[in-house]
């Protein structure tokens, strides 16, 4: 049984000939370099402020004087609490970790909309509110390349911090296949040199069971080929056809022999994984739910203060 398809984030991107939105995007550097369209797309003007420079209680300056009309606060559970209450503009935040605690509902409170990366939220109340949708993770415009030909012994690399899970499926890999682990400290100019360098992905998440993170749709924009243990939520990727299922470091470790061997063996399905990643392509995903962010609330009024 094949996934469906991920409904689209909006029913259309915001109209061409009006004025640009400007949005402000507030988090750390792993987000705002993975995750955020470029300065100037279509409908949007947009500013980047990392959360830890300036220290967070000089974030409400910067962001003042860019005057935005909508903030976008990735992760905001991790913002003092005084530092989201003065932020200007609509107030989008997106949960990356699931749902807040009840200690963390004071945050939430203090956003006029919430979206989460895990669809069985969306709608969903949670401490301080509910959640207004939900979407894949987005990966910046930047990290998209083309599929190229692969004529020699592809590369293989995985990115995220070690953990006895991840430890346990890719040990036999990095030893008998070469396969790189990066743990953390690469982003921006340094990610896309280092994914333009590399032919397979391979993505394992935190613990056994599954999961999904930005780094499945940085992979397959970056036109990889992508291994990936179980994805949960699938996002509309389908199993041997957008990417590569693995069920065990052996699996992995006969795949990734198997591309030695054949290296144009699995060429469809990367040319598939990489179509699919447009979904997930920051500048289409962003405009879409900021179309329907400032329809929304002009409909139905700010969840603000709402318990």
């Amino acid at each position: 049984m094949h996934a469906q398809a991920v409904p689209s984030a909006a029913s259309a991107p915001m109209q061409n000939g009006s004025d640009p939105v400007r949005v402000a995007f507030l988090g750390a550097d792993v987000w705002l370099d993975g995750c955020v369209p470029p300065a100037s797309t279509d409908g949007m003007v947009v500013r980047r402020v990392r959360l830890d420079e300036p220290p967070p209680d000089g974030v409400v300056a910067v962001i003042n004087e860019f005057g935005p009309d909508v903030t976008v606060i990735i992760d905001p559970l991790r913002l003092p609490g005084d530092v989201l209450g003065s932020l200007p503009g609509l107030r989008l935040g997106m949960l990356v970790d699931g749902a807040p605690s009840a200690e963390q509902a004071a945050a939430v409170r203090g956003l006029d909309r919430v979206v989460s990366f895990q669809p069985s939220l969306s709608g969903a109340p949670i401490p301080g509110g509910r959640v207004w949708r939900a979407v894949p993770p987005p990966v910046s415009d930047a990290l998209f390349a083309d599929v190229r030909r692969l004529h020699g012994r592809p590369q293989a690399m995985t990115v995220g911090a070690s953990t006895e899970w991840r430890e346990y499926m890719l040990i036999r890999a990095k030893h008998h296949n070469n396969l790189l682990q990066v743990i953390h400290g690469v982003s921006g100019a340094s990610l896309i040199e280092l994914l333009g360098e590399y032919d397979v992905g391979v993505y394992v998440p935190r613990a056994r069971g599954g999961g999904f993170s930005q780094q499945v749709g940085m992979h397959l924009a970056a036109g990889q080929l992508l291994l990936a243990d179980t994805l949960v939520p699938a996002h509309g990727l389908e199993r041997n056809i957008d990417y590569l299922h693995i069920d065990s470091p052996e699996g992995l470790v006969k795949h990734l022999d198997r591309l030695g061997r054949f290296p144009e063996m699995y060429h469809r399905v990367r040319i598939r994984g990489r179509r699919k990643a447009e979904q997930y392509r920051a500048s289409r995903l962003f405009g879409r739910v900021l179309h329907d962010l400032l329809a929304d609330v002009d409909a139905f009024g700010s969840d603000r203060g709402r318990a």
